[in-house]
Order: structure tokens, then C-alpha cells, then sequence
């Protein structure tokens, strides 16, 4: 902490045209508990928000299916999304999706000898949650598809929101709601004619009908059109009626649209900088690149994003600079970002590791090690706010 620390006065006190002086042991020891500070409150807020599914029952009259199996086909089965919970926290349920709705299905949605098992293939299950005018709105988006075998029924898309003062209780409500509503279209359509090779047009959907509603009651949280909190929201659905399709292992899975390029101000941010800007381009949602400069040095580098989100934690493999050419060195850190509130996407940064030494200018190397030679690794590490 001592070398990386002087490095860095030094050359930002050389840039302005100051006297080099050593940093005391005070000001050390308080930048090291601010730093850890600032780390913990990062790693507390990846804490993750369980969700767990109340009974209820799911009265569709006459239905001559039960769903006998649940595959979790979504590309990260990490989490379910993102909520304020005290701090920002990633969500899941229970006991992971596929258990988590088949023991909840067993009760909501008893089977009998007369029923035909299907197959629900969840691509997609996703809470969220904005600031409104007046409280917050949730938001649940389930993809689903139904099989039997390797044939394929039937395709549907179902979203619910809820208004409220603090919507985060009620997103294990809305995702009731949203499963209740991909059953429904399902028996809404003509699965049992594609299932017997038949092609005829797709049936409407109830849940296609602008106010329409679900008969799903509930013992604990009611999800029905008859919760005032409740938008009716129009549902895409489509049935698939060519046969065979692709087997529930091949389904496919939707894409993260998420603007999450991050901008960042900061302590040894964009370089071995005193102070410094970074840009980071996300070009995938593991994989970031970025670059950036400031007083006085530059960067470049890859992340690697530890999940899709935004505000995921990351490796940083970087080369930065120090000095414009006085110091240059090749580092591994561990970062993430803790967002202050749900109106704004400005959070705090922080990143940590080692980094090698890959050329040092030789009166820079006496001044800062005073004769005794630069080690080949040192302590890595930056602070600041980004969005």
C-alpha cells in the first residue's frame, strides 16, 4: 500500500510542480479503512434476496393436462433479477427455479390419472422494479414453452406489474400471477390439435383480451384482477404448430438488451492516476472492454463480469501507465459497484489485486524506492463513482 501510494503522489505532485514528500503513516491507515469500508458495503449489497412462492390454488375448470416437469432453460440461472432491499440485491428463488415451481405446481396445480403431463420449459423469468411518480412499479416477464415429449405445443410470453408504495414483497405475488397466466394461454390454445399432428390456425388466448383476468386464489397474497394494485397488461402468445419441433433442450433462451457501458471517475481510475476517467464497452455479458486516462497516466484493458447484470463484480486484466512512460505495469483486480438508489444509476466503484512491473524510468524508481529497487509485484487498487 506504502509503494502504490507514493507512486502516485509522486507523480501527480511532479506534475504540479510540487516537492515530492513521503505519505504519512496516518494518512495511510485512513485511506486502507476507507477502502475496506467502500469493499464491504460493495460485497454487502450482492446479497441475494430470496423469493419464496406462498400456496395457492389455480382453478382452470375442465383442463385435461397437469405439468409433470420443469426445465430451466434461461442462460443465467443466478438469479431471477434485481431488488431494493436496504441496498440493491440479487434475487432468487428458494430453492432454484426448477424446484422451486415444481413443488409449488404440485399443490397450485394438483395433476390426476386423467391428465396429460406436460413439459413447461421456462426461458425466461425476471422481476424488476422502477421508481413511479407516486411509489414504485414491479414487474414479473415469464417466456415459457410447453411440450409433450419433443413436440411442441405451444409458446407464450406473459408480463404483470403492480403499483405500490414498496413493491419488493409483492414480486413473489406477480410471479404467481405470471405462471397462472402462461397456464391459461396454454389451455387456451389448440395444443391438443398439434399434439395430434393436426395444423390448424392457433386459438385466441383470454389473456390476449385488453382487462382480462386469471382465476388464480390465494391464501396469502391475491393476484387476481381483483387486486386493486393490478394492470392488466396485453400477454404475446403464439402456439407452435409444426411437428416436430425442437426438443425442450434445444429451446432458446432471450437476450440481455441492457444498456450496461459504464462510465467511471476516480482514485487510480482510468491508470496510475490520482485522479482519472474510465469508459468501459460492454460487448457481451460476460466480457467488457475499456480505456482511459487522467492525472497523469492512462489504461487499458478486459473485464470479465462475474453475471449479465450491469452492476455485476469483475476481474480487470489491465496495463496501466503512470507518469506518461515513468512506470507501466500489467495487473489482475477484483471490483464491483454499489448503487446508491433505484432513481439513479450513480454508484460507487471499487477494485482490488496485484499488479507486475513492467518498466520504471530509473531517477522515478530512486525517488519513490529510495535506492533500493522497485518489487515485481505491488498492491493494485482504485475507487470512484461511475454510472
Amino acid at each position: 500500500m506504502n509503494i502504490i501510494l507514493n507512486i502516485i503522489f509522486n507523480i501527480s505532485q511532479q506534475r504540479l510542480g510540487k516537492k515530492y514528500q513521503p505519505i504519512t503513516m496516518k494518512n495511510q491507515l485512513l485511506l486502507c479503512l476507507l477502502f475496506t469500508a467502500l469493499s464491504s458495503g460493495t460485497s454487502f449489497a450482492q446479497k441475494t434476496y430470496v423469493v419464496k412462492l406462498n400456496p395457492d390454488y389455480i382453478n382452470i375448470p375442465n383442463r385435461s393436462f397437469y405439468i409433470d416437469e420443469i426445465i430451466d432453460n434461461r442462460t443465467d440461472k443466478s438469479r431471477i433479477g434485481i431488488v431494493q432491499n436496504g441496498s440493491l440485491r440479487l434475487a432468487q428463488l428458494e430453492y432454484g427455479l426448477e424446484n422451486s415451481l415444481e413443488s409449488y405446481l404440485k399443490s397450485a396445480f394438483p395433476k390426476t390419472d386423467q391428465e396429460i403431463p406436460i413439459i413447461m420449459v421456462v426461458n425466461r423469468l425476471e422481476i424488476s422494479e422502477k421508481p413511479a411518480s407516486v411509489g414504485e412499479v414491479g414487474y414479473a416477464d415469464i417466456s415459457v414453452d410447453f411440450f409433450t415429449g419433443e413436440i411442441k405445443l405451444f409458446s407464450t410470453d406473459q408480463h404483470v406489474e403492480v403499483t405500490a408504495t414498496d413493491v419488493t414483497k409483492l414480486h413473489e405475488a406477480n410471479i404467481r400471477e405470471a405462471v397462472a397466466k402462461s397456464l391459461f394461454a396454454f389451455d387456451d390454445s389448440n395444443w391438443v390439435s398439434v399434439m395430434h399432428g393436426k395444423t390448424e390456425k392457433p386459438q385466441p388466448s383470454r389473456n390476449t383480451v385488453p382487462g382480462s383476468d386469471t382465476a388464480l386464489f390465494s391464501a396469502t397474497q391475491p393476484v387476481s384482477g381483483d387486486n386493486p394494485n393490478y394492470k392488466a397488461s396485453e400477454s404475446k402468445n403464439n402456439s407452435t404448430a409444426q411437428a416436430p419441433a425442437e426438443s425442450p433442450e434445444e429451446a432458446t433462451t432471450d437476450t440481455y438488451t441492457e444498456n450496461r457501458n459504464i462510465t467511471a471517475v476516480g482514485y487510480q481510475i482510468g491508470g496510475l492516476t490520482l485522479i482519472g476517467v474510465d469508459y468501459e464497452i460492454r460487448a457481451s455479458d460476460y466480457f467488457g472492454v475499456h480505456m482511459g486516462g487522467g492525472l497523469a497516466g492512462f489504461t487499458i484493458g478486459l473485464k470479465i463480469h462475474t453475471n449479465p447484470e450491469k452492476n455485476s463484480s469483475f476481474f480487470n486484466l489491465s496495463f496501466k501507465d503512470g507518469g506518461f512512460g515513468k512506470i507501466t505495469t500489467l495487473g489482475l483486480e477484483f471490483g464491483g459497484r454499489l448503487v446508491f438508489s433505484k432513481s439513479s444509476d450513480l454508484g460507487l466503484v471499487t477494485q482490488i489485486g496485484i499488479q507486475k512491473i513492467l518498466s520504471i524510468d530509473e531517477e522515478f524508481e530512486k525517488q519513490v524506492f529510495k535506492g533500493n529497487g522497485a518489487p515485481r509485484v505491488m498492491m493494485a487498487f482504485g475507487i470512484g463513482l461511475s454510472w
